[in-house]
């Protein structure tokens, strides 16, 4: 009888402690709620021409350079080719500071090719990053979702910053910054669960890697 109600208490010990832990289910809960979100998010990105995000623009690009010869455009992907061999190099002789730089030169590059066929890109992903932004807290409601606000509210603050930067004339920038929000929003199943200490360097690595 005694060798029974100490399990008992035992277990109903670590029952307790389960509830009470912050990482059981109501992280299980919010990650279910960011695999609906991102699902939005994707939906909002999605279109028949490419989609507003990285992989899109730059399929866009591509596809566009095949039956249009716009000198600038080339100009400027020519360039991203050597930004990424000097990456390369960079990065074969340990420099890894150094490849990063290229690497970012190399797909600011070919965001400027994008710009230079697609002038609307970097208005057009901020707004749909926008509308992403409030779907997704439409559907989240009042629901407890703490990582997931977290990472919405880091979105605006990116979009602000894209914003200031179209205002000012750096429509590459502005590009970059939207892009950013929306491979977070893309991938905020992984964000929410991985809890990155570094969104944006994440985010920076999977589009460089679709623009290599």
């Amino acid at each position: 009888m005694y060798k029974r109600l100490t399990i008992a208490i035992a277990a109903l010990t670590f029952a307790a402690a389960c509830s009470q832990d912050p990482t059981s289910n109501g992280s299980t809960n919010e990650v279910m709620l960011a695999q609906n979100s991102q699902q939005i998010a994707d939906g909002v990105a999605a279109s028949r021409d490419g989609g507003t995000n990285c992989d899109g623009w730059v399929r866009r690009l591509i596809d566009t350079l095949r039956t249009t010869n716009d000198p600038q455009a080339r100009i400027y992907l020519d360039s991203a080719r050597i930004n990424r061999d000097s990456a390369w190099a960079a990065w074969q002789r340990g420099d890894t500071a150094a490849a990063r730089v290229f690497r970012k030169a190399a797909f600011r590059d070919v965001l400027s090719a994008v710009i230079e066929l697609f002038p609307a890109a970097p208005a057009r992903t901020g707004a749909a990053v926008d509308t992403a932004v409030a779907k997704i807290e439409n559907f989240l409601g009042d629901r407890d979702a703490p990582r997931i606000r977290a990472l919405l509210a880091h979105v605006k603050d990116l979009r602000t910053q894209a914003d200031a930067a179209l205002a000012s004339g750096d429509s590459v920038t502005a590009l970059a910054l939207n892009l950013r929000s929306m491979q977070i929003l893309h991938r905020l199943v992984e964000h929410v669960r991985e809890n990155h200490r570094d969104h944006d360097e994440v985010a920076d690595g999977e589009m460089e890697d679709v623009g290599s």
